[in-house]
């Protein structure tokens, strides 16, 4: 691919994005110190948060490894600029994440073969704008289930890791948003087939696994309802797919589609 073109100015929300990006940056490993200056080595939650943290070092190199597929792919230059940003981020939070995991369990455990194959699935994608659409909704997931998180590991430090790295993620999901839907990446979301912007949706939702949120969660926080946090993640995930579908000429078509074959039941 040759140079990118400037086809949209840099101000406004793409100004908003580049200059949060610039003032959310931390250390890594100061921050890791921090959260782990508040474990209490009594803590039964331990073992669970080196899993977690284990699995968020993966979970954010995949997010690394798309983001900077999508920065090349990227046709304009602006969506360049803030796709850089997110190489940064997701880089910096695999680090964190690594830091809490090799100092409570003495090293990262390996990853789990579904964050393998999330990996493998994502960079395999065929279209451009399939891969942007599946890496917009995958960071939606993760910014939820890392509200629940903050909730219910204020005891062991990881809470606080998950705030800074959830406002990474939700300036992610917004500038996703706002690229498939106003910005340049809006003709690609328009010209997907049906057929792959669905199947990019099923991909995303399967690798998700809400029910297992939803059940680790409930542990976390007994007060909860079991099925709570699922419903609120899937109304979150539904109102980020309706605005990808008021941009396309088939809503109605696809808004059928999904009613015959749903993907979150």
């Amino acid at each position: 691919m040759g140079l990118a073109v400037y086809s949209e100015t840099v101000e406004g929300t793409n100004e908003r994005f580049i200059e949060d990006a610039r003032r959310s940056t931390w250390s890594p490993r100061a921050v890791a110190e921090r959260a782990l200056a508040k474990i209490d080595r009594n803590d039964p939650l331990l073992e669970l948060t080196w899993n977690l943290a284990s699995g968020s070092v993966y979970v954010e190199q995949v997010g690394l490894e798309a983001a900077s597929v999508i920065l090349t792919e990227s046709p304009d230059a602006v969506a360049k600029l803030i796709g850089a940003t997110a190489v940064g981020d997701e880089g910096r939070h695999s680090s964190v994440f690594a830091h809490y995991a090799e100092r409570v369990g003495g090293a990262v455990a390996p990853p789990a073969e579904p964050i393998v194959d999330l990996s493998g699935g994502l960079l395999a994608m065929e279209y451009p704008a399939a891969r942007m659409l599946a890496h917009t909704l995958l960071e939606g997931f993760a910014a939820d289930e890392f509200f629940w998180f903050i909730r219910g590991l204020r005891s062991t430090g990881l809470a606080d890791i998950y705030r800074l790295v959830r406002r990474d993620e939700s300036r992610h999901v917004g500038l996703g948003m706002y690229y498939a839907t106003r910005g340049g990446g809006l003709r690609g979301v328009r010209e997907l087939e049906p057929e792959d912007l669905l199947a990019a949706e099923e991909f995303v939702v399967r690798y998700s696994d809400l029910d297992s949120i939803d059940a680790l969660v409930t542990r976390l926080l007994p007060e909860l309802e079991p099925g709570q946090v699922r419903r609120w993640m899937r109304h979150r995930h539904e109102k980020r797919m309706s605005m990808i579908f008021n941009v396309r000429g088939d809503r109605a078509d696809l808004v059928r589609h999904r009613a015959r074959h749903p993907v979150l039941s």
